[in-house]
C-alpha cells in the first residue's frame, strides 16, 4: 500500500514540485481570484462640429442640464458615463491643409501637420506629423497591445471632397514614408495613414478568422479550469485533515487557518461555477453586399439628394460597433477606431430640415450656405435659423446611434464578466468647432471607463482658457498607465515634445484606482 509520505509527495510534485504548503496556497487563491477585467479603447467620430449655442449645457460641474442635442445620451441613462467638454483649442501647426482634412488629422494625433500630399485631386490632404492616439495606447500601454490582433478601423461612409485620405482616416502610424507634397512637389514625410475597413463583413472576418467563439469553447474550457481548481482545493483539504491527525499539536493551529483559507476559496469557486456562463457570442456575420459608400463627390452646388441615406448609414454603424463589440467581449483585440462619416460628410439625412419632411439634404455642404453666420446665438435670417436647426439635428441623430452603441457596451459582459463600458474609455470627437471650420473651441465627450478611474457626470467648459485638445488625450492616459506624472511617461512621443509645458492632464477627471 502506498504510504501517506509517497502519495502527498507525487500530489506536491503533480502540481509543479515539493513545494511548501503556504506557496502552494498563495498560487492557488490567485488562481481562484480568476483574472480581472482588462482595460480597452474605442475612438469615435462625428463631422462637422458643432452649433455651440444648441450644443453647450446650462451650468457646469455635475449639475449642468443638458441640451437637445446631448439629451440623447440622457434618454439612454448614460449621463453618468458621461463628461461633457467644450474650449479646447488647436495649437499646431497645419501647414496648406483644409479645416476639415486637417481637423481630423490635428484630432487624433495633435502633431503638428508638416504640409499636404499630392493625391491627384484638392491640394488640402493634410499629412500626419506623428503616430495617433489609438496607436500610441497600444504601444505604450502592455494591457492594450498583448492581443493576436492589433488595433482595428472602420467607417460608416467614406465619400470625399476629391480624394483626400485625410478626412477618412483616425489612426496613423509609428511608421513613416515619403510622399509628394501637393504644394512644392518635393518629398514629404508623413506617418502612414491606417485606412478604415468600409465593409462589416471584411471587419468580422479580419477580428474573428480562426476564432472559436466563447459559446462552445471557452465557456465550456473556462468551466473546466474552474472545477479543477475546486478538486485540487478538495483534495488540498483532505491532506490537511490527514495531516492535522500526524501533526504535533503546536502545529494545528497553523494547519487550521490553511484549511480555513482554502474553504474560503472554494465558497468563490462554488460561486463561479454556479454563475451563468460568461459569454462572447459572436453576432451572426454581416451581409457581404453592406459596404460604406466612397469615392469623390462635388455636390456643395446642390446639397439635396434623391433619397435618404440615414438608415444605410445607421446600419453600417450597427454592424461595425457590434463586431468591435464582440471583438471587446471576447478579447480578441482591445484597441478599435469608428468614424461614421468623413470630415466632409456626404451623408444625405431625409426629414431633419424644418418645414421639408420629404427633403434629403448632404450635412457638410448644406453648411457652407451659413459658414460665414456667427454660431454663438441664434441668426437673424430664417433661412440660417433653419440651416442651424438642421446640422444640430444631424448632430443629434449621430449622438442617438452612438447611445444605442454604448448602451449595448454597458450592458454586456466580457469573459472575465466586467462590464466593457466601464473597462472602455470611449472618446466622442470632431474635426473642428463648427459649421465655420475654426479650429477652436472645441467640443467632445468622454464616455466609460469608471472602472479605471474616470470621473463621469460632468461638464466642463474651458472656453476661457487655452487649454489645447492634447490635454484630453494625456488625461485618458493617465488612467491607462496609472500615474499622474504621465507627460514624463510620454515624453518621447512627438505631440508631447512639441507641446511642452503648455499640455497638461485636465483636473478633476480621473482619479487613482
Amino acid at each position: 500500500m502506498t504510504s501517506y509520505r509517497v502519495r502527498r509527495r507525487a500530489f506536491l510534485a503533480g502540481l509543479g514540485g515539493a513545494v511548501g504548503l503556504s506557496t502552494l496556497l498563495s498560487k492557488l487563491e490567485a488562481a481562484a481570484e480568476g483574472e480581472k477585467p482588462p482595460p480597452r479603447f474605442l475612438l469615435l467620430f462625428w463631422p462637422a462640429g458643432t452649433i455651440p449655442y444648441l450644443f453647450l449645457p446650462q451650468g457646469e460641474g455635475r449639475g449642468y442640464t443638458s441640451s437637445p442635442i446631448l439629451q440623447p445620451f440622457e434618454d439612454a441613462g448614460l449621463r453618468n458615463d458621461m463628461t461633457v467638454l467644450y474650449g479646447l483649442r488647436d495649437s499646431r501647426k497645419a501647414i496648406d491643409s483644409g479645416g476639415s482634412e486637417g481637423g481630423v488629422v490635428l484630432r487624433t494625433t495633435c502633431a503638428d501637420i508638416p504640409g499636404t500630399r499630392a493625391n491627384g485631386g484638392e491640394s488640402d490632404d493634410a499629412v500626419a506629423g506623428g503616430p495617433s492616439i489609438d496607436q500610441i495606447l497600444s504601444k505604450r500601454v502592455p494591457e492594450l497591445s498583448a492581443r493576436d490582433v492589433g488595433p482595428v478601423n472602420a467607417i460608416g461612409d467614406a465619400r470625399v471632397d476629391s480624394q483626400e485620405t485625410s478626412a477618412q482616416c483616425l489612426s496613423y502610424s509609428y511608421e513613416t514614408r515619403s510622399v509628394q507634397s501637393a504644394r512644392t512637389g518635393e518629398p514629404l514625410t508623413e506617418h502612414v495613414p491606417l485606412m478604415p475597413e468600409k465593409s462589416p463583413s471584411r471587419l468580422y472576418s479580419q477580428v474573428f478568422s480562426g476564432f472559436m467563439p466563447g459559446d462552445a469553447g471557452k465557456d465550456r474550457e473556462l468551466h473546466n479550469a474552474l472545477q479543477l481548481r475546486k478538486s485540487v482545493l478538495d483534495y488540498s483539504l483532505g491532506e490537511l485533515k490527514r495531516l492535522r491527525a500526524l501533526a504535533p499539536a503546536s502545529e494545528r493551529v497553523r494547519i487550521d487557518a490553511h484549511a480555513e483559507a482554502i474553504r474560503k476559496i472554494e465558497v468563490q469557486l462554488s460561486a463561479q461555477l454556479e454563475m451563468p456562463s460568461r459569454s462572447c457570442d459572436l453576432p451572426p456575420p454581416p451581409d457581404v453586399s453592406l459596404v460604406a459608400r466612397s469615392g469623390s463627390s462635388f455636390d456643395y452646388s446642390d446639397p439635396t439628394a434623391p433619397d435618404d441615406e440615414s438608415q444605410a448609414l445607421a446600419e453600417l454603424g450597427r454592424l461595425h460597433l457590434g463586431v468591435i463589440q464582440a471583438a471587446f467581449q471576447c478579447d480578441v483585440t482591445r484597441v478599435a477606431t469608428f468614424q461614421w462619416t468623413t470630415s466632409v460628410d456626404h451623408v444625405a439625412f431625409k426629414g431633419l430640415y424644418p418645414g421639408e419632411p420629404e427633403t434629403a439634404y448632404r450635412n457638410h455642404p448644406l453648411s457652407h450656405r451659413v459658414s460665414g453666420v456667427k454660431v454663438t446665438s441664434p441668426p437673424v435670417r430664417a433661412e440660417e435659423q433653419a440651416v442651424h436647426q438642421f446640422l444640430a439635428n444631424v448632430q443629434t441623430w449621430y449622438n442617438q446611434r452612438t447611445a444605442e452603441a454604448l448602451t449595448a457596451f454597458k450592458a454586456a459582459r466580457d469573459i472575465f464578466g466586467g462590464s466593457l463600458l466601464d473597462h472602455t474609455i470611449v472618446p466622442f470627437v470632431t474635426d473642428t468647432a463648427n459649421l465655420s471650420h475654426a479650429r477652436s473651441p472645441l467640443p467632445a465627450l468622454l464616455f466609460g471607463g469608471s472602472a479605471l478611474g474616470m470621473q463621469g457626470g460632468q461638464f466642463a467648459n474651458y472656453a476661457a482658457s487655452t487649454r489645447p485638445f492634447a490635454d484630453v488625450w494625456l488625461t485618458v492616459a493617465q488612467a491607462y498607465l496609472r500615474r499622474a506624472d504621465v507627460n514624463t511617461a510620454l515624453q518621447d512621443e512627438v505631440f508631447v515634445q512639441q507641446h511642452g509645458d503648455s499640455a497638461s492632464p485636465l483636473p478633476g477627471l480621473w482619479v487613482p484606482t
